[in-house]
């Protein structure tokens, strides 16, 4: 069972206070999409950001190291409040080995350094698919068993090791689990909404179902949950990041009407399904329909009082409007 939090562990946790105030911040992973997004919204807010990247030269105020080394974070100078750690492989295509490393070793190392430093909170940004099979379904909450520890794909798997790692670091944490993400520069939901939408239909497997829910997560509004958590401390332990929750046959709508198309739908065989389990928007797609993939947001609620900071309607418009650019 994954921990969550007393009121009084949380106290005890030495917290960063409960105001605005600025705050040094470490963003790892800074030339990604969520990370990019994540280093304008805080610094705008006031902070002391300094971005970490990788996967590209270092620009003026940024870092360029390999989190895979332990050595690498002796860089950096000064004090860090706080540590936002969004840097991660995705790829599906991807050795074992290489997302092991991204995703696992490079955590281990960032938040031992964070434990060393003295750093008041680390946030991880970590994903749904700890989960595992229990991905798919509806009505999970933080609660739902991390079977991604041994079930899965190498992604589900690293990224249940990399919250476990964090888990034992003795650094203040919060897991932020988020689903899907959508908004500019989303280029797996919306792309594969698009290329149905345009082309044969939506996919629907035999027992799919508008019905089953979904729930999806704005760039926009992990940038809120970041501002939220830097206020409120450590919760010491995971929290969904979910800003809508709808059935799968409202989304579908929402992206035809912003396309100016009409639904559409064409059935899939199970066949077919598996033959093109490497197009991530497609897989979504059916894997939605079939099972749903919805995560409840009651903890996001009652513990940081969160409302999305954007509509469904605005973030489906920007995810489109990115891929048109």
């Amino acid at each position: 069972m994954v921990p969550v939090a007393s009121t009084r562990q949380l106290a005890e946790a030495g917290q960063i206070a409960n105001t605005a105030r600025p705050v040094r911040i470490l963003v790892t992973g800074a030339d990604g999409f969520l990370g990019s997004h994540l280093v304008r919204e805080l610094a705008q807010d006031g902070h002391a950001v300094v971005p970490l990247v990788f996967g590209r030269a270092a620009r003026a105020g940024e870092f360029r190291i390999d989190l895979t080394q332990p050595a690498g974070l002796a860089a950096l100078d000064g004090a860090f409040d706080a540590v936002v750690h969004a840097a991660g492989r995705v790829d599906g295509h991807a050795s074992y080995a290489a997302m092991f490393a991204a995703n696992v070793e490079a955590t281990a190392n960032v938040a031992r350094w964070a434990r060393k430093q003295g750093v008041r909170h680390f946030v991880h940004f970590s994903s749904v698919a700890v989960y595992g099979p229990l991905t798919l379904g509806e009505g999970r909450d933080e609660r739902t068993p991390r079977l991604g520890l041994r079930l899965g794909l190498p992604y589900m798997r690293t990224k249940a090791l990399a919250e476990r790692l964090v888990e034992q670091s003795g650094v203040p944490y919060t897991l932020v689990r988020s689903p899907v993400v959508i908004g500019a520069g989303d280029t797996v939901i919306s792309r594969g909404f698009r290329d149905a939408l345009l082309g044969r239909g939506l996919p629907l497997l035999p027992g799919a179902s508008l019905k089953r829910r979904v729930s999806l997560a704005f760039v926009e509004g992990l940038a809120e949950v970041v501002r939220r958590l830097l206020a409120r401390g450590p919760l010491l332990g995971p929290v969904h990041a979910a800003d809508a929750e709808v059935s799968f046959g409202e989304l579908a709508d929402a992206y035809a009407g912003a396309l100016g198309v009409s639904r559409s739908a064409t059935s899939l065989s199970w066949r077919e399904a598996l033959l093109a389990r490497n197009e991530v928007g497609f897989t979504w797609l059916v894997a939605s329909a079939r099972f749903g993939q919805h995560y409840a947001r009651e903890r996001l609620v009652s513990e940081l009082g969160y409302r999305s900071p954007r509509s469904l309607e605005s973030a489906i418009r920007s995810g489109l409007s990115s891929l048109q650019g």
